[in-house]
This record gives C-alpha cells, structure tokens and sequence, in this order.
C-alpha cells in the first residue's frame, strides 16, 4: 500500500527507464485542484516502446477474450450468467485500483459511463453468440474491422492527420483483416452476428475516444471503466432476473469464467484508454494497431488451445498485418 501511494518515478537517466507517475507532474492538463492520485502508467523515455507496451497489452487482452468465449462454448458454462458477474468482477478491481473516492467530482461521468456501460453489456454478449456461433476468425475480424469507422471518425471529428506512411498502414490492415477471417466450414451461415458486432464494436471505440478527449484526466482514466463496469454488471443482473437464471450462479464454472473474464476485461479497458493518452500515438494509428494485433494473437492463440490451423489466405493476412504494424509505427 505504501508503494501504492508513493510517487512513481523514473530510477535512471538511461533511455531504458521503466515508469514514471504523472500524478504530480505537468500533465495535469490543467486540473491541479484534483486531489492527488498516483496513476501508473508506462511512459517512457523510449516513446515508441512506450506505445508499443500499451497497444500490445491491449491486444492480448482483447485476443484472451474472444478466446474465453470459445471456451466457455466448449466446456457447456451458460454465457449470460459469467457476463454478469464479470462487471461486478471487474468493478471490484477497478475500485480498487482507481480509488474513485480520492477522484473528486465523478458528476459529469455519470451519463457518459451509464451509456458506454450500456453498450458494453450489449455487445459484449454479442461478442460471446458470435464468438460462439460464428468463429474466433470471423467474430474477431468483424470487430476490429470496425477500426474503418473509428479511424474516419478521429480524422474527420477531431483533424487527426496521419502521415502517408500511416494511411498505406491503415490500408493494409483493411486489407489483411478480410483475408485473416477466411477460414474453412459453415460459419459463414451466422454472418448477421458479426455484422451488428461491426457496428457495435465501432460505437464503443467511438465513445471511449470522446469520453477521454472531452472528460478524463489522470486521475479519472481507471475510475472511468469502473464506473461503466458498475452500470453493466447492474443492467445484466436484470436480465438474470427476468429469466430467472440465479440458478446457474450454483454452478463453480460460472464463478471460475467470470472471475478471468472479468480480471481480462478490466485491464483490456485500461489500456486502451492509457494507449489513447499516453502512447504519443494519435488514435488512428492507436485503433488500426489494436486490431490488427487482437487478430494476429486471436489466431495464434486458435490454433495453440484449439487447432485451428490458418488456411492460406489467413497466412497471407498475417503477412500483410506485420507490413501494416510496421508502416503505422513508422513516423
């Protein structure tokens, strides 16, 4: 707990520091009234490394949760009840970690976490039926090909201008993410499920830019996800008792998977909306980077727990994925 409330700082003069804190420093974006909270991120003298950090912890989080959900289709553990107690999961450590009550005034984040919390429980279990009816391949493919939005959105909302170099990145991860999903059998049958995971993946990216450009500071960034975690969870308990579906929380498996998920999807949350404020990636490198990535360790990890061997033309989009990594990261 000391640790916790000591001011993290840089050990060395080297280029190969590990953290600093910006609890304390000028990064404050002009809220120097806010009571003091220690935020840990992973800034770096090495900025690039610093990005690649946060984007890479943010894909493998993403990846583990496609991956769960196929799981959880295989082992027979009913989805809705492990969504549930995943928000309260990961309401508990993201309280713990934010400390919400050191934040001060949390009022103008109310509306907005209510909102994105209510997308969150939407496509989340979205998210698992497609997983589960329509593949890891497809269901992850048309989720970060939502990047086409989100990327428009930032450049035509915001006047992100991405260098040439990162528009022909941009375009190759277009074009890698279609032919990552080609994979074999009769999948293909529930394409209706990865097309509303499209939409809805893209309306969550959307928001959560928003909300940290308009209404996160440093010391809000984790009390933000809480607060959407808290909103979930309550909308999905709902649910459970209109289907009257308590029964299932007799079940250890239930407990087991939502306490993962939620852990998994907590810190996927967080680092994202740290890779958005700390990387020094402007988000339409920070969303096409993010993708690409949760496909790459998506099918890696397919076909280490599953088998499921690349057919060639997934072979040929993970080619074109490390061509589009490297041109986005080329300043």
């Amino acid at each position: 707990s000391d640790l916790r409330k000591a001011t993290i700082r840089e050990r060395n003069t080297g280029p190969n520091a590990v953290c600093v804190s910006n609890a304390d420093t000028s990064d404050r974006r002009g809220h120097d009234n806010l009571p003091h909270q220690p935020t840990f991120t992973f800034l770096t003298r090495d900025q690039p490394a610093c990005a690649m950090v946060l984007v890479t912890l943010s894909a493998i989080s993403g990846a583990a949760i496609f991956l769960l959900f196929r799981i959880f289709d295989k082992r027979n553990i009913p989805i809705l009840p492990v969504i549930t107690l995943n928000y309260f999961v990961a309401f508990l450590f993201g309280a713990l970690y934010s400390q919400p009550w050191l934040a001060g005034d949390l009022s103008k984040l109310w509306l907005p976490s209510a909102g994105v919390g209510t997308l969150f429980i939407g496509v989340f279990y979205l998210t698992a039926l497609s997983t589960q009816r329509a593949g890891v391949a497809a269901s992850t493919v048309a989720s970060k090909l939502s990047l086409v939005i989100t990327v428009l959105f930032t450049v035509l909302i915001y006047n992100e201008r991405p260098t040439i170099l990162a528009w022909i990145g941009i375009v190759c991860a277009l074009v890698a993410v279609p032919l990552s999903a080609m994979g074999k059998g009769a999948e293909a049958r529930n394409w209706k499920l990865p097309l509303l995971l499209f939409f809805g993946t893209a309306s969550i990216d959307i928001s959560l830019n928003a909300v940290q450009r308009m209404h996160l500071t440093p010391a809000t960034e984790g009390v933000f996800p809480t607060m959407c975690f808290i909103w979930a969870g309550g909308i999905a308990l709902l649910f459970i008792w209109r289907n009257k579906m308590f029964a299932a929380f007799k079940d250890p498996k239930v407990w087991i998977g939502g306490i993962v998920l939620g852990v998994i999807n907590f810190f996927a949350l967080l680092f994202i909306l740290q890779a958005l404020a700390h990387s020094g990636l402007p988000a339409s490198t920070v969303f096409p980077l993010l993708s690409i990535g949760v496909i790459l360790l998506g099918t890696i990890g397919s076909y280490l727990i599953f088998r499921d061997r690349p057919s060639r033309p997934q072979f040929i989009g993970i080619a074109v994925a490390v061509i589009a990594l490297a041109l986005l990261v080329t300043k």
